[in-house]
């Protein structure tokens, strides 16, 4: 009888906590979970329960220690996994976001650059508040009808307009993005309209503006000058898939960003007082009837400090990865006395960072600006993760900075918010977050 040798090998990866056998064998547990868009809550929910790494399918494996994180997106820089091929409008296309390859994203941040420095932002100041007029001349519209008037309006029990800042504010971002970074705002706090034949109708009227002589330094100019001049240039679904990309990552981070200020200092009026009274210290001219509204200049709040420490603190909360950021082994490493094999994708959780009791203290789940009025005290390296970090670190943040600031400083200068009670504002997340219900309703009223 001749006898047959079987060796079995076990997968480094068995020594994982995992929630479940099934979860050793089986994508299932994640793609069960994904279509509702709480998955971020399960990667929480797990790291509390089981511990800092868990892995949760045959090759994925999350990591929420403050090393470990640190580790894959600094200190070996990994790269995004090849699963992030899945958001390409065509996966042999990728662009300055789902690049995996370390040359390309090298070659295309390098490409986009210089519209995203210091200077340049600068010089876009006058457009972001041409769009944030626009945003606080719809608010303010609002505010002249009356409850005896016969419209559409809904009011609340004080009597004040009821409106979705939520839509108008997500409006506002992509007006913002669409003027700055391509020439033409999307128009869509005045005529709710989509951008589906923007697009292409932008790259047209650029190209003819070209061919007369007149060009305008923006990331449109810059794509299409990539396509011409260059050894290696874009293609016309290039341009276009990047200028999607965009769209949505300059719009969605900032839109949700000061919809969640909105939420938590309402929730909390004695931080929103703070804030409101450090914004009139401003001393800006203020209106008798009620026909003009204000902006602050971005040089005169730029350093202000509890503005700031509120949106640190919102960005802690509610970071714009809060899904984590996934990235991808390119040999066998060790990760947190863990070996991961060559290929394994690995999530640095960054929520679980951002939440985490050891270093942020007790009150690590609340709202608490005030945290951030003393950086020199704060567990701020290998903490804070609201624009990623690393070679893959956000290229538009000062043009976020920037955006941000003056949104959310203009709506408090200019209105008083009251929420509406007993509405739903849980959050989901795809591929950014969002509310869930896309409705943000307050009352309002001027404040001059």
């Amino acid at each position: 009888m001749e006898h047959v040798n079987i060796t079995f090998s076990i997968c480094p990866l068995s020594k994982i906590p995992s929630p479940s056998f099934l979860c050793s064998i089986s994508n299932l547990p994640i793609i069960l979970r994904k279509p509702e868009g709480k998955i971020f809550n399960w990667y929480l929910y797990l790291h509390k329960n089981i511990g800092p790494v868990v892995r949760i399918s045959p090759s994925f494996v999350l990591f929420s220690s403050k090393n470990a994180v640190m580790q894959i997106l600094i200190n070996d820089n990994l790269p995004k996994s090849d699963s992030i091929a899945g958001i390409r409008s065509d996966p042999n296309f990728p662009t300055l976001f789902s690049a995996t390859e370390k040359p390309f994203h090298q070659k295309r941040r390098k490409l986009l650059s210089s519209a995203f420095s210091i200077k340049y932002i600068s010089t876009l100041e006058p457009l972001m508040r041409s769009c944030t007029d626009v945003l606080l001349q719809k608010v303010l519209s609002l505010t002249n009808t009356s409850n005896n008037s016969n419209n559409d309006i809904q009011y609340n029990i004080n009597g004040l307009p009821v409106l979705n800042i939520y839509e108008l504010v997500q409006a506002c971002t992509l007006d913002i993005i669409g003027e700055t970074a391509f020439g033409g705002s999307f128009n869509i706090v005045e005529k709710d309209s989509w951008i589906d034949e923007f697009i292409s109708k932008i790259i047209k009227e650029r190209r003819e503006l070209n061919a007369q002589g007149k060009k305008r330094k923006d990331i449109l100019q810059i794509l299409i000058d990539s396509k011409e001049d260059s050894d290696d240039p874009l293609t016309e679904f290039e341009i276009q898939d990047q200028i999607m990309e965009f769209v949505i990552a300059g719009s969605d981070t900032g839109s949700l960003t000061i919809n969640m200020a909105l939420i938590m200092l309402l929730n909390n009026p004695e931080k929103l007082e703070t804030l409101v009274s450090e914004l009139d210290s401003l001393n800006l001219p203020q209106s008798s009837n009620n026909s003009s509204t204000f902006i602050p200049s971005h040089d005169s709040i730029k350093n202000l400090k509890y503005l700031n420490a509120v949106i640190y603190e919102i960005l802690r909360l509610f970071p714009a990865s809060i899904g984590g950021i996934l990235r991808q082994t390119t040999k066998d490493t060790v990760i947190d006395g863990y070996l991961i094999p060559k290929d394994t994708s690995v999530s640095a959780s960054i929520w679980s960072v951002h939440k985490s009791k050891e270093i942020w203290g007790p009150d690590a789940d609340d709202f608490v600006p005030e945290r951030w009025l003393n950086p020199e005290n704060l567990p701020i390296k290998g903490c804070f993760y609201g624009f990623g970090a690393g070679s893959r670190y956000c290229i538009g943040v000062n043009f976020a900075w920037m955006e941000m600031r003056l949104l959310l400083a203009s709506l408090l200068l200019n209105f008083k918010f009251e929420m509406v009670k007993n509405q739903e504002l849980d959050l989901v997340h795809f591929i950014t977050p969002a509310l869930k219900s896309k409705k943000f309703l307050v009352g309002v009223k001027t404040r001059h």
